[in-house]
């Protein structure tokens, strides 16, 4: 029971610091402010997989990974989960370019319900009756900020639906979080140096520009991006998909007080009932797992 406890505090933790950090993301793409977003993405890959390969290396790590891709659905896996990866950035950037930012925002509103839903139909996962009412008062507060905008974009039903498949594909697999970041990012990685080879035959300056604050930045990417992404699935590895994905609401809420009171944006009536009822919704979740706990190990 113990043992329990602590992997579900450790898993709160790192599900709260993944959200928390993507939350405050826009404060780096704000700094870096590329012509060409597609760029930062290009960085993210390259930088992400050398940093995960250092690390994979000083930990005695790459003999594991080589006897992992040994396995054949171990590979077609990473095949799919990478390809999801690799969409979910591309059509953020698509979103961002095209100024369907509310859009792709109201995508990570909508994540967590279909991770839920995910969790439910693949992994056999089960909703008790508190977190049943915890979901529906999640899933009134998504409504109320889909109606703030009057629709439901393609971009936001995009972003939702390829984010909670890899979410799944990942903890189904059950594999070590910074060995399998490692491997997608490999396979992404040729992807990335050829877009950047395509950027200097059309004679466009790499690093944002150049510059020695730009080339650091564009290092720092991939720090960025892999923290983040291994607190993400070893949340998710240590806790349900349900509770994993409730607490990425983190994310949207860092963004609404990064917006708030570095970006000077309004705090509208919407958002406090859209922020309310989900925050209500995670307190009735939290607040009941003790009691349902006990249930469990009672048997009653």
């Amino acid at each position: 029971m113990e043992s329990f406890r602590q992997n579900r505090i450790s898993g709160v933790y790192c599900s709260l610091s993944a959200g928390i950090l993507w939350g405050i993301m826009p404060v780096y793409i704000y700094v870096i402010d590329a012509e060409d977003p597609y760029e930062i993405v290009a960085h993210r890959s390259i930088w992400s997989a050398l940093l995960l390969f250092l690390m994979c290396w000083i930990g005695g790590q790459l003999a594991d990974i080589w006897a992992m891709l040994k396995t054949r659905r171990n590979s077609y896996n990473f095949f799919l989960t990478a390809g999801l990866l690799s969409l979910n950035w591309g059509i953020y950037i698509y979103s961002v370019q095209t100024e369907q930012v509310v859009a792709a925002a109201l995508g990570y509103f909508i994540y967590p319900l279909c991770t839920v839903m995910l969790g439910i139909v693949v992994l056999g996962e089960k909703l008790d009756r508190w977190a049943g009412v915890a979901i529906g008062l999640v899933c009134f507060g998504v409504v109320a900020k889909a109606m703030m905008i009057m629709d439901i974009p393609w971009v936001s039903l995009a972003l939702a639906g390829t984010f909670s498949l890899y979410a799944v594909l990942r903890k189904r697999m059950g594999l070590d979080p910074i060995q399998g970041l490692l491997v997608e990012t490999m396979l992404v990685l040729p992807f990335a140096i050829a877009f950047l080879i395509w950027m200097v035959m059309n004679e466009q300056v790499l690093f944002f520009g150049g510059g020695l604050t730009n080339v650091l930045l564009a290092i720092f990417a991939g720090i960025v991006t892999v923290v983040p992404l291994i607190f993400f699935h070893k949340g998710n590895q240590l806790l349900s998909l349900t509770m994993a994905s409730l607490l990425f609401y983190s994310n949207p809420t860092a963004q609404l007080l990064l917006g708030v009171v570095a970006f000077s944006e309004q705090f509208l009536v919407h958002d406090l009932i859209a922020f309310g009822l989900i925050w209500i919704g995670i307190a009735v979740y939290f607040l009941t797992r003790r009691r349902i706990d006990r249930r469990m190990i009672t048997g009653s």
